[in-house]
């Protein structure tokens, strides 16, 4: 049971840790007109996959997820 509330724990970490580093740099660096696209997939443009995609990289070079259980 433990090790299930640690990948829990872990997974939402993770995701929460993406989806602020994704929002700061989408309001900050998003801005620039360079980076917008015409084309979109399901209302994404190719920015917001750089942007995950080095969100993720962050998180996962810089930061140590602890077992909290």
């Amino acid at each position: 049971m433990s090790s299930m509330l640690n990948f829990i724990s872990i997974v939402s970490a993770f995701i929460f840790g993406v989806g602020f580093v994704y929002c700061i740099m989408d309001a900050t660096i998003g801005k620039l007109k360079v980076l917008h696209s015409e084309k979109e997939w399901n209302g994404l443009q190719y920015k917001d996959f750089v942007f995950l995609f080095i969100s993720a990289t962050i998180l996962l070079c810089f930061f140590d997820f602890y077992k909290p259980f």
